[in-house]
């Protein structure tokens, strides 16, 4: 039988007014879309305490979110890259986004409407390092460029 440690009872929204916000990734896996394509299902935690979901779909018409999501978590997205991108290492990133309210079987909760670029010179603060580019050859180093000077 499980078990936990109670605490003081505490209400956490189910959502919160439209607007942009500052969030957490606390939660990536790795799945397949009910269409059968590659999806990385993001479960988000708002600065305001709520907690909703996005998808990253891998398929090209859907590209531009999962390019959104990489430049409002920090990374520096090159247009041609190919990027592989590991569930995990999403998990621990912050940006932040624009939310909305929907209201899905009569009740409310929030929806991703956008991911936003940080601001030139702001970067969010706990991103972790960026996806990892496809491996390409690296040239070879010229003799000069180990001096030191």
């Amino acid at each position: 039988m499980p078990s936990y440690t109670a605490s003081t009872p505490t209400e956490r929204p189910d959502f919160v007014d439209p607007g942009d916000y500052p969030v957490e990734v606390i939660d990536a896996n790795e799945t397949v879309s009910k269409t059968g394509h590659e999806m990385i299902e993001l479960k988000l935690k708002t600065s305001a305490g709520s907690y909703l979901y996005d998808f990253l779909v891998f398929i090209p018409n859907a590209y531009w979110k999962i390019d959104s999501f990489r430049a409002a978590t920090g990374e520096v997205v090159t247009p041609e890259d190919e990027v592989e991108i590991i569930a995990d290492d999403l998990i621990g990133r912050t940006g932040t986004v624009r939310l909305i309210v929907e209201e899905y079987k009569g009740k409310k909760r929030n929806k991703v409407a956008a991911w936003l670029a940080p601001k030139a010179g702001h970067m969010p603060a706990k991103s972790t390092p960026a996806a990892k580019p496809a491996a390409q050859p690296q040239p070879q180093a010229d003799e000069d460029d180990n001096i030191p000077f």
